[in-house]
């Protein structure tokens, strides 16, 4: 009785499955997709032995692993390990025992070439040093603020680019694997020199604006939030956060609901009465050019910029920010971008506003260099590279 009951339902299970298949024919994929879906599926189960590398094999991977970006956009790059400038991006190279990479123990700053000229470098380098005191970073052996200064200047000359950006960082230094910076033999220097490939489609995004997301990544303490160092984690997991939900930018909200500003540039909000208001930098960085927008504001108001008749510097909540008939971001890169919409709701009517594009036109300007500014640094391109003026 036993083995009819199990023939009987071996069979049974047979009909059953015939006409599953049968059914489910139709739906079944072409048989290269569902080969390529199954090698998706599949596990990497094999290893292979790790290669030990002679001296040559390095430098030949190290050009090898060059992606577009850097062969097309790294121009030229100085490490005080080094002693001196490379201008081939595949020997753009830090040592892994450097406490910058180890313990994010390093600051950095940002500046702009405009047509042959470093913007406000003075400025970016007073922050830069301010910053690395705050980091307990001291000066590398042998380099004064003067020869940085003067590295920085070189460094974007050997870059051979009229637009573009410097971008350098003062670390701890090596030593060793450990958390103290004592462990160091002194601090180092980097500087690079490098341009932007901006998509097509991206050029006149000002004119579009962005949508942001308030961030759930919680904010950074007060005293490191206003440091500009290599310790970025939360500012690039707010980013990606807010990228993953089709938004383009993040904006960070501290414990009483006042609005600091986004991953890595400040905010400003215009009310209704046309007061313009910028986040404090208690817990955000001082922004160089937000500062510089607030010089030239007052007299851009006396000259009639339309929408705006005061700017002030104060605590903003989350819910006033998003009633602001106007919201932009300012940063050196952009230099402004307007915000259309803010988490589910629009500003305003969702377009970019007359008052934000007006102060984008006036930074640009005041970003062209000029006889007599106090903003501009020339860059050296003649010494550097033989470039003519």
């Amino acid at each position: 009785m036993r083995r009819l009951t199990q023939e009987s339902a071996r069979r049974g299970c047979q009909r059953h499955t015939a006409v599953t298949c049968a059914a489910a024919a139709a739906e079944a994929p072409a048989p290269q997709q569902q080969q390529e879906q199954e090698q998706e599926m599949q596990p990497i189960s094999t290893t292979y032995p790790t290669r030990m590398l002679s001296p040559d094999e390095v430098v030949e991977e190290l050009y090898d692993s060059q992606h577009s970006v850097q062969r097309t956009t790294y121009h030229s790059f100085y490490s005080s390990e080094l002693g001196g400038i490379v201008t081939d991006p595949a020997l753009f190279v830090v040592q892994l025992d450097d406490h910058m990479l180890h313990r994010g123990h390093a600051v950095f700053d940002t500046a702009v070439i405009t047509d042959g000229y470093l913007y406000q470098l003075d400025q970016h380098l007073q922050r830069f040093l301010t910053n690395a005191a705050k980091a307990n970073i001291g000066l590398p052996r042998g380099m004064s603020v003067e020869q940085m200064r003067r590295t920085i200047l070189e460094t974007a000359a050997a870059g051979c680019k009229l637009n573009g950006h410097v971008r350098y960082w003062l670390s701890a230094g090596r030593g060793g694997f450990g958390l103290s910076g004592n462990e160091c033999g002194g601090a180092t220097f980097y500087c690079t020199a490098f341009t932007r490939d901006t998509p097509e489609e991206k050029l006149d995004e000002y004119l579009r604006g962005w949508r942001v997301k308030t961030t759930p990544v919680p904010l950074k303490p007060p005293f490191f939030a206003r440091i500009q160092s290599t310790d970025q984690l939360p500012n690039a997991l707010a980013l990606m956060d807010a990228q993953a939900e089709d938004y383009d930018q993040a904006v960070f909200v501290d414990g009483d609901g006042f609005v600091c500003g986004g991953t890595d540039m400040n905010l400003a909000c215009l009310l209704a009465d046309g007061t313009l208001v910028v986040p404090p930098f208690e817990q955000a960085v001082d922004g160089i050019l937000v500062q510089r927008m607030m010089q030239l504001l007052p007299a851009a108001i006396e000259e009639g910029i339309e929408g705006i008749a005061r700017v002030e510097q104060r605590p903003i909540s989350l819910a006033e920010a998003k009633a602001a008939t106007e919201v932009f971001f300012v940063d050196s890169t952009l230099p402004v971008m307007p915000v259309v919409g803010w988490d589910v709701m629009l500003i305003a009517d969702g377009t970019a506003g007359l008052a934000a594009l007006q102060v984008r036109v006036m930074l640009q300007q005041d970003m062209q260099p000029r006889p007599g500014s106090d903003q501009h640094t020339e860059v050296p391109y003649g010494f550097m590279t033989g470039m003519l003026d």
